[in-house]
């Protein structure tokens, strides 16, 4: 049994919300329905590449803040990071050393939100 990942999740809300069929979807990629399909019931351990999700993007007029949400939860499902966030993640010790902290004292969602919203007043 397999298990869908938010990323799948979101892919079918989204096209549902537009009202767009697995096929028609799948055409603007240039692959079959079985393709989304699978990404949506959680087979398909690849998502769309960068060119593939900008495509989707555009075909399910994703707005900003979903197309940023739809991407990184592609990138979820490959275990990485989109690459500009994983360049400056990398290119940030301070920031690398807040997560390691974050990680070993189990820092929760909303410690972060919290401390977002005081960052941003």
């Amino acid at each position: 049994m397999f298990i869908p990942t938010p990323f799948g999740i979101m892919l079918k809300d989204k096209r549902e919300n537009a009202m767009l069929s697995q096929g028609e979807l799948s055409a603007e990629l240039g692959k079959t329905a079985q393709y989304i399909s699978n990404i949506e019931k959680g087979k398909n351990n690849s998502p769309p590449d960068d060119a593939d999700l900008q495509k989707l993007i555009k075909k399910l007029c994703l707005d900003s803040e979903d197309a940023l949400k739809f991407r990184l939860l592609a990138y979820a499902d490959r275990g990485m990071l989109p690459p500009e966030m994983f360049q400056y993640v990398m290119s940030t010790p301070a920031f690398i050393n807040l997560l390691n902290y974050a990680m070993s004292n189990n820092i929760p969602d909303d410690y972060w939100s919290r401390m977002l919203d005081n960052i941003i007043k």
